[in-house]
């Protein structure tokens, strides 16, 4: 992919949305966000036109980051990165019928998030 990558974070809880936030740009990736819910979310996307969502599962709001992704996907045809701190099967095959990039459980690696996303433009 030619130039920064840019890169939607979707993050609840606040401390760890600016980690993400922080490091990724860091690596040298453009961040969009973040933003704390699906509806925000989807909006930022349908606006910002992200090249990848890093979703979060549990969001605030009505929707969940699954239902989020599925309609940026839907809207954007963008790539989505899942993140979770819950191992459930259920969730984990609702979130991989969207045929993400990845499904990670955290606390993650960023060295390994920054290999997902360069071999997801390859």
């Amino acid at each position: 992919m030619e130039g920064k990558c840019k890169v939607l974070i979707v993050e609840d809880q606040a401390m760890t949305a600016i980690l993400y936030k922080k490091r990724l740009h860091r690596i040298g990736y453009q961040i969009c966000g973040p933003v704390p819910s699906g509806e925000e979310a989807i909006e930022v996307a349908n606006k910002e036109k992200p090249d990848l969502v890093l979703m979060d599962i549990n969001l605030l709001g009505k929707m969940d980051g699954i239902e989020a992704a599925e309609k940026i996907f839907n809207n954007n045809n963008t790539k989505i990165i899942f993140m979770t701190g819950y191992a459930n099967e259920e969730i984990k095959k609702r979130a991989m019928a969207l045929n993400p990039v990845a499904y990670l459980l955290k606390p993650f690696n960023f060295d390994e998030l920054d290999s997902l996303i360069r071999s997801a433009f390859e």
